[in-house]
């Protein structure tokens, strides 16, 4: 399986090596999260052996029946909506949680983050799309709540992230980025460290990339459908 992955990624490195050209930037400004939600943690350490270190889960759960087996350097991310009476659980596994979207919620974070003397890098999620079932801040709210997360002593804010609209034209994809990418020109003051943009996954991460994605979430188009 190994080699197998080996050989998507280098596919992946020149479709994301293409469409950077396009858009005059580096392909070094972009990271993949690989989400592994459903594999089971064979596959998180395939990934691993295969080179990739930033592994990206949705669920609590998971992360708790996977992540403390894993050999080897390696990044976890919480991109999933995260409940705040789970946050004892998963604190201790994750490097970056990618899906903050309020102020409650980053202060219950920051004080187990003190509690357990654990730094934890945090991205804002943004609902851009306005869509109900979607978790996320509103736009509006975003400036405030990124204040919020940097003034806390061992949250990390790092930028923003958000998903497309669940089939949305090219049109409406690009306005929702675009909106992002405003946000982080507004929020980026609250951090000297590198200011990340999250967006883009398997559908529409070409699109993100133009419009200055620097992490995108990829599950699918990496490790395909799950058949075993």
């Amino acid at each position: 399986m190994v080699d197998k992955l080996r050989e998507r990624y280098r596919k992946l490195n020149e479709e994301i090596a293409e469409t950077c050209k396009k858009a005059g930037r580096s392909p070094d400004s972009v990271r993949v999260v690989t989400v592994t939600k459903t594999h089971p943690k064979e596959v998180l350490q395939a990934v691993l052996d295969a080179g990739w270190k930033d592994i990206g889960e949705n669920r609590v759960q998971e992360i708790m029946e996977k992540v403390p087996y894993l050999r080897g350097e390696k990044t976890i991310h919480m991109v999933g909506h995260l409940q705040s009476n789970k946050i004892t659980k998963v604190v201790p596994l994750i490097d970056w949680i990618q899906s903050v979207d309020s102020e409650r919620l980053a202060e219950k974070l920051n004080r187990q983050c003190k509690t357990v003397g654990k730094k934890m890098n945090v991205l804002v999620q943004v609902n851009t799309s306005a869509e109900e079932a979607k978790s996320g801040c509103r736009p509006e709210e975003a400036p405030a709540l990124c204040e919020r997360v940097a003034a806390c002593e061992y949250l990390e804010f790092r930028g923003l992230m958000t998903i497309g609209p669940w089939g949305g034209t090219e049109k409406e994809t690009r306005a929702c980025f675009r909106k992002l990418r405003s946000i982080g020109e507004q929020t980026r003051k609250y951090t000297e460290l590198p200011f990340e943009l999250s967006m883009g996954m398997t559908d529409d991460f070409r699109i993100a990339i133009e419009e200055g994605a620097t992490i995108i979430r990829l599950g699918s188009y990496i490790l395909g459908g799950r058949n075993y």
